[in-house]
């Protein structure tokens, strides 16, 4: 083997000594009024990018509450409830048209994004993060089709 392919190998190594450090699965025990997620190990995740009303965190409330999650924590943000984060949950779909005795897909679906995506949430447009550009498409999306919030507000 050359040197640059055990340079590769060892790179993998690390990426993924590194991703398994940084990807954590824990269970969400409470949300709170605010949209802080209280996972069962006592540490509270506020989602990074992302600003909840009321509705919004009713809405995540259904999708988080007693749900194992993975979370990436964004370190460039800081917040006074919680460690900024992004939250993936794994969620099962049926693909129409479905067979009798199919079994459903799953598929990992980050609550930051999909919360906005839903307009059950707004980016906080006047922070700095990681998925910030990628946020803003998704809101602008939402915005135009008139989901959620978009649907009754002038913005």
């Amino acid at each position: 083997m050359g040197f640059s392919r055990w340079s590769r190998v060892v790179g993998l190594l690390v990426m993924a000594m590194c991703c398994s450090q940084i990807l954590q699965a824990d269970v969400v025990k409470e949300v709170t009024a605010n949209g802080t997620l209280v996972l069962d190990n006592g540490k509270q995740v506020v989602l990074a990018g992302v600003r909840l009303d009321a509705e919004g965190v009713s809405v995540l409330k259904v999708l988080a509450q007693r749900q194992d999650l993975k979370i990436r924590q964004d370190t460039s943000i800081t917040s006074e409830n919680g460690s900024p984060a992004y939250a993936y949950i794994r969620a099962k779909f049926l693909k129409l048209p479905f067979k009798v005795n199919t079994a459903s897909d799953e598929e990992e679906v980050m609550l930051n994004e999909f919360l906005i995506s839903q307009g059950a949430a707004r980016v906080v447009e006047e922070q700095r993060f990681t998925e910030k550009d990628h946020f803003l498409k998704i809101q602008e999306q939402a915005k135009k089709k008139g989901e959620g919030i978009w649907s009754y507000e002038n913005y």
